[in-house]
């Protein structure tokens, strides 16, 4: 286990804070803070106007950077000269729970606490239903164990929800990572056409999540928009019945990975249809 956690203790290159370091020094080393960090410098894209925030056309685009250093030179363009600094709700940085995700493993890494991005489904935002979410899983050292978080969900975003459950300790009844959600549809136990968010739904959005979840373990967490050539853009109505199988494997090794790491990174770095591009200007984004 001590390999696995050094690998989730050192940073990759969508976590890496190179030019910005300044802006996480001494930072709390304890993930409350670090989730009400995250909560101080971004908002929910799509919760915007709730919040009172109305969205100019140009600001849509802000989610679209997807590592942590280009965010935080955004912020310092906007004028945050540290993480801590406190500024009006409409200065904040726009994303989306991928972000929050990401930005929280990131300052996890720089407290020296092991951490990773989780790509999976939610059941607390729509009754009956299980949606597109990311959360942050953290390696609690006192308790031995994995703890996933919600860094999105701040006191506002709770009671609108109605949450009562613990967000900074959330079990699997509440998110079901990609991994599990595909096993559960394949083996019968789920409805896949439960699973997705807005208009796709079902196996071509479990497939999509299952791909972005196991490069996030592998330090590679993409953008639900982002596609390359193979499954990610190739949809499940084209598929053989041995694409189904290969994502199989995916899910296993996926769920495995804290027992066996290298498997996951083999058989995702042998299959071009998986894997991330070496080279990120092959990636699409499509919402550009």
């Amino acid at each position: 286990m001590e390999n696995i956690l050094k690998f989730y203790r050192e940073h990759d290159i969508m976590t890496e804070i190179t030019t910005m370091k300044h802006m996480v020094t001494d930072i709390p080393k304890d993930v409350p803070s670090i989730v009400s960090i995250v909560q101080n410098i971004l908002l929910h894209k799509h919760w915007a106007e709730r919040y009172g925030v109305e969205l100019k056309d140009k600001r849509h685009e802000e989610p679209w950077l997807r590592s942590v250093e280009e965010k935080l030179i955004f912020l310092n363009k906007l004028g945050y000269n540290h993480v801590l600094d406190k500024k009006k709700i409409e200065d904040k940085m726009l994303g989306i729970c991928r972000d929050f995700s990401v930005m929280a493993a990131a300052l996890c890494i720089e407290a020296g606490i092991p951490a990773r991005a989780r790509c999976g489904f939610a059941t607390y935002f729509e009754r009956g239903k299980y949606i597109d979410h990311w959360v942050l899983e953290y390696w609690d050292e006192n308790k031995k164990r994995w703890i996933l978080v919600d860094a999105q969900l701040d006191d506002f975003q709770q009671e609108e929800l109605e949450i009562f459950f613990n967000t900074l300790d959330v079990n699997d009844q509440y998110f079901i990572t990609a991994s599990r959600a595909w096993t559960m549809c394949r083996e019968g136990k789920l409805d896949p056409k439960l699973f997705g968010i807005f208009q796709w739904w079902g196996y071509d959005y479990l497939k999509c999540n299952l791909i972005l979840d196991a490069n996030s373990l592998l330090k590679i967490p993409m953008q639900p928009w982002d596609v390359w050539q193979g499954y990610k853009k190739l949809p499940v109505s084209e598929w053989s019945e041995n694409d189904y199988l290969i994502m199989d494997q995916l899910a296993r090794y996926d769920l495995n990975v804290d027992d066996d790491i290298d498997a996951l990174y083999t058989f995702v770095q042998q299959n071009d249809k998986i894997r991330v591009p070496k080279d990120l200007g092959d990636v699409i984004n499509t919402l550009a």
